[in-house]
């Protein structure tokens, strides 16, 4: 009696639930990874963006109380250069 080797399985093309099954998860992970790209999570808080000044803006002259103007500085004079 010969020997019978195994015969492979015959193709079996997918059926239309499995069709659909691979569709809708290869869109639920496209949705993943864009928002994961535009959500960021784990990331740190976003800064938060500057805010308009209250105050007004300096007119020409005008050196306190406005945005731009000039403020008192206290400095140490430089110091002396160390002896060689």
């Amino acid at each position: 009696m010969p020997i019978r080797l195994p015969q492979p399985d015959r193709y079996r093309p997918l059926t239309a639930r499995m069709h659909w099954f691979i569709l809708v998860l290869a869109i639920a992970t496209a949705a993943t990874v864009i928002l994961s790209i535009l959500l960021r999570p784990g990331s740190p808080p976003a800064p938060p963006r500057a805010v308009a000044p209250d105050a007004a803006r300096c007119v020409a002259g005008q050196t306190t109380g406005c945005v731009g103007g000039m403020a008192a500085v206290i400095a140490l004079p430089a110091s002396a250069a160390p002896a060689r």
